[in-house]
């Protein structure tokens, strides 16, 4: 049997085609790396959460029992900044609400001012007409911040829920808290609400070093504790500790208020300080008496 034999030049071929072969797998294997760097996270992140979601496990509807386990969940970013989401568009309605109604009121206002009252004989039947007008711009008034109010209260409760000190510490969200603070007071004060006002206002001075300096927050506190003394002294006569207690918070942040608006030096700020005083020695006296 004759053998055939086998030319160089197939054997250099044949070498030439694994060659070719090799370098084509090593290219789709580098192509696929590649691929994988250059993976969206989103896509990792799906493809990371398919491999995590071979158990038996269904834990999207769970909920821990134990309220200190489900209260980690507002330890987190996440959690924090979508409740000042919701605390923002709370507050964004409370300002709507108030907002119609001042144009609701300026309208009322010209249409009344342009009105020609043709029917009235008497000044008494002027004077009836502009009470009645004046009723109700101020029911308008009255109801708005109180609807308003409702919004502005849940806003307050919601930011209380933020625990994430990087969001608390953030300008805008300290931003925010000022200005809701200052409406929540204003509304309040206004509906003659005046006790939810005092810790508020109690919280609000203590933010930064320019709430601590607002003139407006010691003129709130110092009628809200005058308020609150006036109770106490009306209907609570025998705890005359809190009496005293309400008259030296009122008379303190009323000087605060003079002493940031006019000076130290300013006729008014001694004008009050001798009120201040005399109101003082005049309970003190009447202490000594009982």
């Amino acid at each position: 049997m004759k053998l055939r034999t086998i030319s160089p030049k197939f054997i250099i071929c044949a070498a030439a085609g694994v060659v070719f072969s090799l370098a084509i797998l090593a290219g789709y294997g580098f192509a696929q790396e590649a691929a994988k760097g250059k993976e969206s996270p989103a896509a990792s992140k799906d493809r990371a959460a398919q491999e995590e979601e071979i158990t038996g496990w269904r834990i999207k509807d769970f909920k821990p029992y134990i309220q200190a386990m489900r209260d980690l969940q507002k330890l987190s970013k996440e959690y924090s900044e979508n409740i000042l989401k919701v605390a923002i568009d709370e507050y964004s309605t409370g300002l709507d609400v108030l907002e119609d109604m001042e144009n609701e009121v300026n309208k009322l206002t010209a249409e009344n001012k342009d009105k020609k009252n043709l029917n009235e004989r008497w000044h008494w039947q002027e004077i009836d007409r502009k009470n009645q007008e004046a009723r109700q711009i101020q029911k308008k008034k009255y109801d708005a911040k109180q609807k308003a109010v409702t919004y502005f209260t849940r806003a307050i409760n919601h930011i209380d829920e933020i625990q994430f000190a990087e969001v608390r510490k953030d300008q805008k969200f300290i931003n925010f808290q000022t200005r809701l603070y200052q409406v929540y007071v204003s509304c309040q004060y206004d509906l003659h609400n005046l006790k939810p006002c005092i810790p508020i206002l109690e919280r609000y001075v203590l933010i930064n070093e320019t709430t601590k300096k607002d003139v407006w927050a010691y003129k709130y506190l110092s009628s809200c504790y005058g308020f609150m003394e006036t109770m106490m002294t009306k209907y609570q006569k025998k705890n005359e500790e809190q009496q005293m207690h309400y008259k030296q918070l009122k008379n303190r942040n009323m000087l605060m208020a003079v002493e940031m608006q006019y000076g130290v030096e300013s006729p008014e700020y001694k004008h009050l300080q001798e009120v201040v005083e005399t109101d003082e020695k005049r309970t003190e006296r009447l202490n000594d008496f009982k």
